[in-house]
């Protein structure tokens, strides 16, 4: 018996035959699919395929090369010139904020290097216990208790609790609600701010902050990545015609400087950085950028816009006289200077960074410890009022951008034992017992870079490391690594006079990268 369904499923078939008909005919094996472009009058393929095409319909033997500019896509021969001129991949000139290296750490003269490989894995067991052992005193020694500090925002309730959310996307939300809680808390989630975000992705963290913004707030967007990513968040409508002030810069970290992008030399109100997962290096180079390049705003109608394209810039801070004084720290922070060491809270921990340095090795050729900024320039960046960044794979963090080689000075640890330690905070993540669920939906990052030493790690699970410590030692062993590494940050923030605390900002079966930065200035940083 014929049924109505029938003619519609036969209706709808017959318009999907149609519909490929008027399409290339170029079958995509990895997408399993036609190409979906429309072909010219009397074709069967498109432009990008018209190689494909026989040499009749290719219009009299013309011969289709590719682009010089984007080898993924192609043009006819006769016509290149013609093409390269309005071709969307061709360069414009360089913008003026784009100064490869501003932010590298580098000083003028020096070169780029390739990263230095260096890994406990080359350690006997003996220098091995030894390392560990400095790094329990240099811990106990430097870093305070981190308060868990998981927060939320009334803006972000539906969204949480939306029954079609998977238990990924539930992840994600909750650390986006939580690092929003903690603006809130901070209160900058206020009008006239300028929300710079740092390895941006997609954008979706700047755009459930924008949600949360009261009504009538004005606030301005610059998010910033080096990838050209799809499925953006910046053209999402938020309330009726109104839709969020984003703007995109797609350059490395490494090269931005800050205080040349226009629309900074515009901005009146404070400026909040955040973050959520900044992979490795590109924490310290956010610090830096946003530290060392901001007062360059006041000079920007000076500089040249070739000045410094070729060449990276000098990255070497001056001491001042007056701010090399202040010995006057609160208990647990640091102060200036190589013979200072660090201000703690009791004599046993006094005692504690005694044994680290009588203990550490000695190295001539060690990085000096970072110097302040002159008066004028912490001056002029007076208006970063807030960093929030969500850390991420200390194991991909580098000496030259690390910007707390002073803190490492301090506390006796040289470049080599700094590769060390980057490599053993791995342990913290990747996963030693092996029926233990990892992490399912908490970062995609993590667990991409992560990925990258777990071979190495199942290896060596079962030599010197394991004979030695427990899983959950090992695990231990390596936070207390990425802690160490996080001190310096915090170290390098406390010189330019923000106020600074690490906190756990989610749970860790949300994800095991669950420690955020908070620094602010003119006001304490404690959310908690």
């Amino acid at each position: 018996m014929f049924r109505p369904s029938d003619k519609i499923g036969c209706s709808n078939f017959k318009m999907a035959d149609q519909e490929q008909k008027e399409r290339c005919a170029f079958f995509l094996k990895r997408k399993q699919r036609f190409c979906k472009l429309v072909p010219g009058p009397g074709k069967k393929f498109c432009g990008e395929h018209a190689n494909f095409a026989p040499e009749d319909e290719t219009g009299g033997g013309r011969k289709r090369v590719s682009c010089p500019l984007d080898p993924n896509h192609t043009c006819y021969e006769d016509q290149l010139k013609k093409h390269l001129k309005k071709c969307n991949s061709r360069q414009g000139p360089a913008p003026l904020y784009l100064q490869k290296g501003v932010n590298s750490g580098l000083t003028c003269g020096q070169n780029k290097e390739e990263d230095v490989k260096i890994s406990h894995h080359s350690m006997s067991t003996e220098e091995l216990m030894s390392f560990v052992e400095r790094v329990h005193k240099a811990f106990k020694a430097s870093v305070s208790n981190i308060p868990e500090a998981v927060l939320s925002h009334r803006g972000m309730k539906a969204m949480l609790e939306d029954p079609d959310n998977g238990a990924s996307a539930l992840k994600h939300l909750k650390q986006q609600a939580s690092l929003i809680g903690h603006l809130d808390r901070l209160d900058l989630l206020k009008s006239d701010v300028c929300f710079i975000e740092f390895g941006a992705g997609r954008g979706r963290l700047s755009h459930y902050v924008q949600m949360c913004l009261p009504e009538q707030a004005t606030s301005h967007f610059i998010l910033i990545d080096r990838a050209n990513t799809k499925h953006k968040f910046d053209k999402n409508i938020r309330r009726g015609e109104k839709g969020p002030d984003f703007e995109r810069l797609k350059v490395d970290i490494e090269d931005l400087n800050l205080g040349l992008v226009p629309s900074m030399a515009e901005q009146k109100g404070p400026v909040a950085a955040i973050s959520k997962h900044l992979c490795g290096a590109a924490t310290d180079l956010t610090l830096r950028c946003l530290i060392e390049t901001l007062h360059c705003k006041s000079r920007s109608k000076e500089v040249s816009p070739n000045s410094s394209l070729n060449k990276p810039a000098s990255r070497e801070l001056q001491v001042s006289d007056s701010t090399s004084q202040d010995s006057s720290s609160k208990d647990g922070q640091l102060v200036d200077g190589r013979t200072s060491s660090l201000v703690t809270g009791t004599g046993e921990q006094r005692e504690d960074l005694e044994d680290v340095l009588s203990t550490s090795r000695t190295d001539d050729n060690s990085s000096p410890p970072a110097k302040r900024l002159k008066d004028e320039d912490a001056k002029n960046t007076s208006h970063v009022e807030g960093i929030l960044i969500a850390l991420c794979c200390h194991h991909r963090c580098t000496w030259s951008s690390y910007v707390g080689k002073g803190f490492f000075s301090d506390i006796g640890f040289t470049e080599g034992d700094f590769h060390i330690l980057r490599s053993m905070s791995s342990w913290a993540t990747c996963g030693f017992a092996r029926g233990q669920t990892k992490n399912e939906g908490g970062n995609e990052e993590e667990e991409k870079e992560n990925s990258e030493e777990e071979g190495e790690e199942e290896k060596y699970e079962q030599s010197k490391a394991a004979a030695i410590w427990t899983v959950e030692e090992r695990e231990e062993i390596g936070r207390q690594c990425k802690r160490l590494l996080d001190q310096g940050r915090l170290w390098y923030l406390q010189q330019r006079d923000f106020n600074t605390q690490l906190v756990h900002y989610v749970e860790p079966d949300v994800s095991l990268e669950n420690i955020a930065i908070v620094a602010t200035r003119g006001k304490p940083a404690n959310t908690t």
